[in-house]
């Protein structure tokens, strides 16, 4: 899979001293670590005119250069969806999203798959497939995930937004990969129904073929607010930042509140 989605090249800059991306403090303080031991970087890929903000904790299960370049093998389109993407340690391999934002916990941060996974759920719940509601709740994939005898694999049996993502990972093989999922498993056709709604909604989305590799950003999930890592009175004296904008020319993707990370335990 890696070897098919190709790599996109790509630079980084430090974030500015002091600051840190007000999702990323949170989220880090939420699962008791010090925002002081995220390292945040600014990511520009050579397919957008945006940047990515990448919150690294020093201690991370992996190089920063892998999260970098896994992120950026994800079709363009299907990046533009989420906001920052953050790699927490541990001595277990999960990942969840909240609110656009792609969190990797041990070593999940080299795992492609793990990255499409969660960047599926941004395009399902922000809308990206289906008309202003998740495709996952939607009567139309109900109906249609009717008409098959199985899913992808037992964790897309946990519920229909974790199913819509595991089918999304299966649709993004078959776009990208010569022979596709279906010329590798003879089972691909109990899930046939599954696969053909996602991949119909990728092809007719706003942009179109949002699971398929190439073209350039057309829009960014705006980045949380840069607040200071520290509220002491010494950091407090640093120059003030401002939120980044997303640039001239692309859409502002609208933002929703949601979490996966009490089912999202993917591995």
């Amino acid at each position: 899979f890696i070897n098919n989605l190709k790599p996109v090249a790509s630079t980084r800059t430090a974030y500015q001293a002091g600051y840190i991306p007000s999702d990323c403090k949170r989220i880090a303080q939420n699962e008791g670590h010090n925002p002081a031991d995220i390292q945040s970087w600014n990511v520009k890929y050579s397919d957008c005119s945006a940047v990515w903000v990448f919150c690294y904790h020093k201690n991370s299960n992996g190089p920063l250069n892998d999260l970098i370049d896994r992120f950026g093998r994800l079709p363009v389109h299907t990046r533009q969806f989420s906001r920052h993407v953050m790699s927490l340690p541990s001595a277990n391999g999960y990942a969840y999203n909240s609110g656009g934002n792609l969190v990797f916990f041990g070593t999940t941060l080299s795992n492609l798959n793990v990255h499409i996974h969660e960047a599926a759920h941004s395009l399902d719940l922000l809308g990206a497939f289906y008309p202003d509601k998740p495709l996952s709740g939607s009567t139309k994939w109900i109906n249609e995930y009717n008409l098959d005898s199985a899913v992808p694999d037992p964790y897309a049996q946990t519920n229909q937004v974790e199913n819509v993502a595991q089918n999304t990972v299966v649709t993004t093989y078959e776009r990208n990969v010569p022979g596709g999922f279906f010329g590798l498993n003879p089972n691909a056709n109990k899930i046939f129904h599954q696969y053909a709604t996602v991949d119909t909604e990728q092809r007719n989305a706003a942009p179109p073929n949002l699971l398929v590799q190439g073209g350039t950003c057309t829009g960014r999930l705006q980045d949380s607010a840069p607040v200071l890592v520290s509220s002491s009175a010494r950091v407090a004296a640093a120059a003030p930042m401002e939120a980044m904008a997303v640039p001239a020319g692309l859409a502002t993707i609208g933002a929703k509140d949601f979490n996966t990370k009490e089912t999202c335990k993917f591995h």
